[in-house]
């Protein structure tokens, strides 16, 4: 993978990032059970896409800076595994929904 590749993956996981919360803010304007889906269906595209972007990754995934006994992730990898884990939690959430413990749209 080439060098802009790399430099360009992280912004790729936030442009994901940002498609999805466009979703969760369109699911709480309409609030009906096909936008639910709907919903769904594009956080496991997402989640799937962040997958593709976090095992694609062929930049440096480690700083040099390493305290002894544990090593920290570079900036450019750990925003891509970051967006990785929260999505993934939000589709926990949408999951949850779905089958009828509405916590992520409990209050609106």
């Amino acid at each position: 993978m080439k060098k802009k590749e790399v430099k360009f993956m992280p912004f790729l996981a936030l442009l994901v990032d940002v498609v999805t919360a466009a979703f969760y803010f369109l699911q709480l304007k309409v609030m009906s059970q096909p936008m639910f889906i709907i919903g769904l269906i594009v956080q496991i595209v997402a989640i799937l896409a962040l997958l593709v972007l976090s095992f694609g990754y062929r930049g440096q995934r480690q700083s040099r800076w390493r305290p002894e006994g544990y090593g920290y992730m570079t900036i450019r990898y750990g925003i891509i595994i970051v967006s990785l884990v929260v999505n993934a939690l939000v589709l926990f959430l949408y999951i949850l929904n779905q089958t009828g413990n509405n916590i992520i749209f409990s209050s609106f």
